[in-house]
């Protein structure tokens, strides 16, 4: 599988070759084809750049970048820009301009911790709560009409095959 994803993520990284990107994406719709794991990382990276898309027309829909719905999603509980970084797999340097970005917007606020002066915590404004609940809502809304169809024991096990997936990986990241 990791070899899929560092394929992938090599075929995205030059943006220049649009034309072997397309041909890999388009790639992605063969793989029940596949048999063992490759079928299930092929079957991981379409999903995966299906929700991507998703997420960004959604994000567009609201007003925001993809990066601005991801870090509003990730400060609806204030936390410590490192703490956010760490969350979101991003830079703290990176992290730091999208929340500036943000504040200048009007969208999310800091504070300074009472425990220590240096940390400061970013959280939502009022405006930045009732975007990110728009943004929520319609992904959801979205996601509800794709899935109309689906018994509700389909979508039980649905839920449960992504959890234990994403729980494996999580595990296996961090080595346990």
């Amino acid at each position: 599988m990791r070899d899929n994803v560092m394929q992938f993520r090599d075929c995205i990284t030059d943006k220049r070759d649009a034309v072997n990107f397309f041909r890999y994406a388009a790639g992605m719709n063969d793989a029940r084809e596949i048999e063992g794991a490759a079928h299930i990382s092929r079957g991981l990276v379409r999903l995966m750049m299906a929700v991507d898309d998703a997420y960004t027309q959604v994000s567009r829909e609201v007003g925001l970048t993809a990066q601005q719905a991801q870090l509003l999603c990730a400060v609806q509980r204030p936390a410590a820009v490192g703490d956010v970084a760490e969350f979101l797999r991003c830079d703290r340097s990176n992290v730091s301009h999208l929340v500036d970005r943000a504040a200048g917007r009007g969208l999310i606020h800091r504070d300074v911790t009472q425990t220590d002066g240096r940390v400061r915590l970013v959280g939502l404004s009022p405006d930045g709560q009732q975007l990110v609940q728009r943004f929520i809502h319609t992904l959801g809304a979205r996601l509800e009409t794709l899935l109309a169809d689906w018994p509700d024991q389909r979508r039980d096990d649905a839920l449960e095959t992504l959890h234990a997936l994403a729980d494996a990986l999580e595990n296996q990241q961090k080595g346990t």
